[in-house]
């Protein structure tokens, strides 16, 4: 296809070290008295200064940030790593030259690959200048998802400029700058990044010290699937294989009825970062995870393509030997004069819970209970036609915890999220990158404020045109949306249909359409998506 192909030798060293050590960890992972040995390859280039390795033990960073360093080595400076090797020294830097969770926490986004817009509320309040300087190529999180020495802070314009010859007039000529690039970062954006994000931090100095916890075990999974199956629950049974790797088999129940297992292999990084891979039955599934500090919860997104462009929420509690705690209800709201069955999950319920231990707030009574083991419950509730409106607790007599449950007579209008979408299309040269969207029901509450009452159904999805100039075809060439809202992006152009052989790229409206009742008119939302042209590049960290 007259591509530029690189060196074979290269491209099998990227390959071992971006996805191998990525998702598979080591068998052999060294602790601090061996970093000569673990980082004896570095030396070639590296040398100690301060009795640390010149630039890499005066960093700190995620595992996708040494990641992507590894992979530079090897791109740029012809690295050659066994894969073995490769395993250590990504687990070795992980850990010993990580992040402490509080330091993450504002950036997950990025890690977990969310297609959203939260970069923008994490560079709230950026000077103007270092706005222009250091985010119009890349998110704010890759900056903040490093720690540096002062001296380490000064270097990088230099290697900016030597990887990016352009950089300069490239920030500039977007008018975001008035004095000189490299003036604004050596000035402005090195200071104040070292400043904001140092190598030392009272944080990371506790975090080193904390015990690693455990992560094998039993583990209750509740999750979100924006797409077709909505809320769900499961389990997931973690076995130790050693060296911060674990093995582990899970089942996913979920809203609509359908269930999946899977199995996964996972390397815990820094004592609380997961990073897995799932097989649930032909399809790979990507776990970008995030523990608390005693290891007894997690949270993230599981990956269900390549690039991330889809994905589910997830949290999961460890199961321990303390008292019963319910840990979700599902659905969240019910409808006046509505039947419904109540998914009630949570740890160690007492054996035959009844009805009468069941209660979820005035006008809604549980009809028949039904109980699978010492986690889930499932209640057939109903609400009395001329109940009030408003929040209810579900609880169950002698297990901890409670779970929100709305009642509501009208859905009033519905929203779609996310509000702004973005896609490219692919499939020839490139991967293509979908879009999910999501409709949700509101309501007005007694305050007349409106309340989210959750997903509704059932939907009719629709693409319409989003006219922005005389003879807007894009609607026909840019993609269309499922029955479950994913909006599919068409194949990489040029396409030879079109005005001028012009990609399959444009702007277009994505609408939903929700009819309560028959009688009257469907209720409508809409999103705005734009596809962008093809991606060729997808770094861990954009």
């Amino acid at each position: 296809m007259g591509q530029r192909r690189a060196p074979v030798s290269t491209l099998v060293a990227f390959i071992l070290i971006s996805f191998s050590c990525f998702l598979r960890g080591t068998a052999g992972a060294q602790e601090k008295a061996a970093a000569d040995n673990t980082l004896l390859v570095c030396t070639a280039c590296h040398v100690p200064k301060d009795g640390k390795l010149d630039s890499i033990e005066s960093v700190r960073m995620t595992p996708e940030g040494w990641r992507m360093t590894l992979s530079r080595m090897v791109r740029n400076h012809g690295l050659q790593l066994k894969e073995d090797d490769a395993h250590k020294i990504l687990k070795y830097l992980s850990d010993n030259n990580g992040l402490a969770p509080s330091e993450v926490t504002p950036f997950e986004y990025v890690l977990e690959e969310r297609n959203s817009t939260l970069e923008g509320q994490d560079k709230a309040g950026l000077p103007a200048n270092v706005i222009g300087a250091c985010v119009q190529c890349h998110s704010f999180a890759r900056i903040g998802l490093q720690r540096r020495t002062p001296e380490m802070w000064k270097r990088l314009p230099d290697l900016h400029e030597y990887f990016v010859p352009f950089v300069a007039s490239d920030t500039s000529s977007a008018g975001n700058l008035i004095d000189p690039w490299r003036q604004v970062a050596t000035q402005e954006a090195v200071p104040y990044f070292a400043k904001r994000f140092p190598f030392e931090t009272p944080a990371w100095t506790q975090w080193q010290a904390a015990a690693k916890p455990d992560y094998s075990g039993k583990w209750l999974v509740v999750g979100h699937d924006p797409a077709k199956g909505g809320d769900y629950t499961g389990v997931l049974t973690v076995t130790s294989a050693g060296n911060d790797q674990y093995t582990g088999k899970f089942t996913h129940d979920f809203e609509d009825g359908s269930s999946v297992s899977g199995t996964t292999e996972a390397v815990l990084y820094t004592k609380y970062q997961w990073r897995g891979r799932a097989q649930v039955t032909d399809r790979t599934e990507v776990e970008i995870f995030f523990g608390n500090e005693n290891g007894t919860k997690m949270h993230g997104r599981r990956l269900l393509t390549p690039v991330g462009d889809l994905g589910m929420d997830e949290t999961l509690y460890k199961v321990g030997g303390g008292g019963a705690q319910l840990v979700t209800a599902i659905p969240k709201s019910i409808q006046a004069g509505q039947t419904i069955k109540v998914r009630l999950f949570g740890m160690n319920f007492p054996p035959n819970v009844s009805a009468d231990a069941i209660s979820l707030g005035d006008g809604i009574k549980v009809e028949s209970v039904s109980q699978s083991g010492d986690n889930t419950v499932i209640a057939e509730v109903a609400a009395d036609t001329d109940g009030k409106v408003g929040p209810r607790s579900v609880k169950i007599a002698g297990v901890d915890g409670e779970q929100p449950l709305y009642l509501y007579k009208t859905v009033d209008y519905i929203s779609i999220t996310p509000e702004r979408g973005f896609g490219r299309p692919g499939g020839t040269r490139g991967p293509k990158v979908n879009q999910q969207f999501e409709a949700e029901g509101f309501t007005h509450g007694p305050d007349g404020k409106p309340v989210n009452i959750g997903r509704v159904g059932p939907l009719k999805w629709d693409v319409a045109e989003r006219v922005s100039r005389i003879g807007d075809d894009d609607v026909l060439y840019v993609g269309h949306v499922d029955p479950y809202g994913t909006f599919i992006a068409n194949v990489d152009g040029p396409n030879h249909e079109r005005e001028h052989s012009e990609s399959n790229v444009g702007d277009v409206w994505v609408e939903a359409w929700y009819q309560p009742e028959p009688s009257k008119p469907p209720m409508g939302a809409r999103a705005f998506m734009l596809l962008m042209p093809p991606k060729f590049v997808f770094n861990p960290i954009n």
